[in-house]
């Protein structure tokens, strides 16, 4: 997913070398193609040994599992995307959340590069549901978590250290770097 033309001026752009890298760069105005990575946010959430995964629905990686969460819109912070995306995805807001940890994947074979902020959830709820593109919600043992079926790489790995520290099974204190909702605040 490389643009092939310029998003200022149209012209088709050239391969160059620059600041050490292969870019893309227009040789009418200049603008270069950084690729950057995509924001994205997730939620990492273990309640009495077992953690909560979603069942991606669509592509890419239709069928496989994965951390509920999404793509940040425009103007959002992580954590009103992370709040968006859980109601939207499971159905439950956010009562506490604390940053665990970046994943760098990419959106599907050839995609683009997303890099997902991580953060440890306490749902408002534990009543969950299947929504939006997620198809099925599921609760596993820590013991059986299926790794392999976990759709991003980069998720996996953060995933396994974050259950292995123990960052993922013991509720945070209140302290900074958590934010907490409590009922009537907003962000």
């Amino acid at each position: 997913m490389t643009p092939r033309f310029c998003l200022a001026c149209g012209a088709r752009l050239r391969r160059v070398r620059a600041e050490g890298r292969w870019r893309r760069r227009c040789p009418r105005c200049g603008w270069t193609y950084y690729a950057n990575p995509v924001p994205a946010v997730v939620a990492v959430i273990v309640r009495r040994g077992r953690l909560l995964l979603a069942r991606r629905g669509r592509p890419p990686y239709a069928g496989t599992w994965d951390a509920p969460g999404g793509f940040l819109e425009s103007g959002e912070t992580p954590e009103q995307a992370l709040r968006r995306e859980l109601r939207e995805e499971i159905g439950v807001g956010v009562r506490r959340a604390r940053f665990v940890g970046f994943a760098t994947d990419r959106y599907g074979p050839g995609g683009f590069v997303v890099l997902a902020a991580a953060y440890r959830v306490t749902p408002t709820s534990t009543k969950m549901r299947a929504a939006d593109d997620v198809s099925e919600v599921r609760w596993f043992p820590l013991a059986r978590v299926p790794w392999r079926a976990i759709a991003f790489v980069g998720l996996r790995g953060l995933l396994r250290k974050a259950v292995r520290r123990g960052t993922a099974s013991v509720p945070p204190p209140d302290i900074e770097g958590y934010w907490q909702l409590t009922p009537g605040s907003s962000w």
